[in-house]
C-alpha cells in the first residue's frame, strides 16, 4: 500500500516522480510490464486525486482528509505526546513535593500512561502514521505540557507553604530514615514538631503507643490522654494503649501533633493539612501506620515496638510494669528501648533547631549513644 503521507513530504523537498517512485518506505511497485516507474507512480497519485471530487485541495495534489483519516494520523503521535506528558508529570511529582501533594504521582498519572499507550497501540493496528517520521513534535509537545502543568502545580503549592521535601532518604539507628539532604526543620513555637499518624483500632499503633508516652513524659507533660484497646477482632487482638485523640501538651522542647483515629473497632484516619500531607506523601505513600515524623527531619513507617508481648494484657498492667521494672521485664524492655531511641531523635532535632534539650534526658548515657550515631 502506497504511503502517500511520504510521497507528499518528498514532493515539498523537491525530488522527482522517479526518485520517489524508488523509495522503499513508499511502497510503489509498478503494474507488470510497465518500465517507467516515475510516471506509473504520478499517474496513479493524480488519479487518486481526482477520485477524490471537487472538494480535492489545490494546495499539495491531494483532497482533504476525511475526519477518519484525521483521526488516525492522530492517534500514533497523540498517544506518544500522552506519554511523555505522563512521564514529565511522574518524574516531578516524585522529585517535588509541591507536585506530589497537590496531584499524587499514583494513580492519576498512571491512568495518562495507560490512555496514551492506549492511543499509541490502537494506532499501530490501524496503520496510521509511522512513529519514526512524526515523533519530535509530540515529544516536544508532551514536555512543554508536563513541565506547564507541574509548574504550575510547584508554583501553587509553594503559595499555599507546601514544605518541598527530599525524596532521598538513607538508614538511621533503630530502623528509622533521614533524608539526603536534610529537610529545613518542621518547628512550631521554635520547638521541632513530633507528628504522628495513627488509629487507636491499629495493634501496631497502640502497642507503639507506650513509646512515644515513655519518651514524651520526659521532655514535657502530658493531658488528656486515655487508656484503651485496639481492635478486639483484628489480629492481634485488644492491644492496650495510651491513646492521643484528646492529648495537649506543654513541653519547651517538643510540640506535639498527633492525628489519632478515634474508632476502636475499625481503622480510620483523620484528615491533614496539607504540610502534614506533604509528609506522608513524600515518605508514606502507601499510607502505612503509625507513621512519625520528628522535627521533619527524621521518619519511621511502622511499629516501634512488637504488639505481640502485650497481647492478653490490660492498659493498667503495660503501666504497673513501665513504672515498677521487677513487674515483667519483658514488658518494659520491649517498650523502654525503642522509647530510648525515640528520646534520641528529639535530642537531635532539639539540637539541629538550636534547642536545648534537657539535661535529664542529656545525661542518660543510653540516649546520647544513639544520638551521636545519628547522621
Amino acid at each position: 500500500m502506497v504511503d502517500w503521507e511520504r510521497v507528499e513530504r518528498l514532493r515539498s523537498k523537491g525530488m522527482g516522480w522517479e526518485e520517489i517512485s524508488h523509495d522503499a518506505k513508499v511502497h510503489f511497485s509498478p503494474p507488470d510490464g510497465v518500465e517507467d516507474s516515475g510516471r506509473a507512480l504520478k499517474t496513479l497519485y493524480y488519479s487518486r486525486k481526482s477520485s477524490r471530487g471537487p472538494s480535492a485541495k489545490k494546495k499539495g495534489g491531494t483532497g482533504a482528509p476525511t475526519a477518519k483519516e484525521t483521526l488516525r494520523k492522530f492517534l500514533v503521535p497523540g498517544g506518544l505526546g500522552v506519554v511523555v506528558l505522563g512521564a514529565v508529570w511522574f518524574l516531578m511529582a516524585y522529585l517535588v513535593s509541591y507536585v506530589g501533594v497537590l496531584t499524587p504521582a499514583f494513580p492519576d498519572v498512571l491512568l495518562v500512561l495507560i490512555a496514551g499507550a492506549l492511543l499509541m497501540t490502537v494506532g499501530s493496528v490501524l496503520g496510521t502514521s509511522r512513529l519514526p517520521e512524526v515523533w519530535k513534535k509530540p515529544v516536544a509537545l508532551g514536555l512543554v505540557l508536563g513541565l506547564v502543568l507541574s509548574g504550575g502545580l510547584a508554583l501553587a503549592g509553594y503559595g499555599l507553604g507546601i514544605p518541598n521535601l527530599s525524596t532521598f532518604t538513607y538508614s538511621e539507628p533503630g530502623g528509622w530514615l533521614s533524608e539526603s539532604p536534610r529537610n529545613a526543620v518542621w518547628s512550631s513555637n521554635g520547638q521541632p514538631v513530633f507528628f504522628y499518624v495513627g488509629s487507636i483500632a491499629c495493634p501496631y499503633c497502640s502497642a507503639s503507643s507506650w513509646a512515644y508516652y515513655l519518651a514524651l513524659s520526659d521532655f514535657g507533660t502530658l493531658s488528656g490522654t486515655q487508656l484503651g484497646h485496639s481492635n478486639p477482632g483484628d489480629t492481634p487482638a485488644s492491644i492496650p494503649e495510651v491513646e492521643f485523640v484528646s492529648a495537649t501538651y506543654a513541653s519547651n522542647y517538643i510540640n506535639l501533633d498527633a492525628k489519632e483515629g478515634n474508632v476502636d473497632t475499625q481503622i480510620t484516619l483523620p484528615p491533614l493539612s496539607l504540610t502534614e500531607q506533604a509528609y506522608v506523601s513524600t515518605y508514606n505513600s502507601h499510607q502505612s501506620i503509625p507513621f512519625i515524623v520528628v522535627g521533619g527531619m527524621f521518619i519511621h513507617v511502622g511499629a516501634i515496638v512488637d504488639p505481640t508481648v502485650l497481647q492478653g494484657l490490660s492498659p493498667q498492667q503495660v503501666l504497673n510494669d513501665l513504672r515498677n521494672t521487677t513487674a515483667d521485664p519483658t514488658v518494659y524492655n520491649a517498650i523502654h528501648g525503642p522509647a530510648l531511641y525515640l528520646e534520641a531523635y528529639f535530642v537531635k532535632a532539639d539540637q539541629i533547631a538550636g534547642v536545648t534539650p534537657p539535661s535529664s534526658v542529656t545525661s542518660d548515657g543510653a540516649v546520647m549513644n544513639i544520638v551521636n550515631s545519628i547522621q
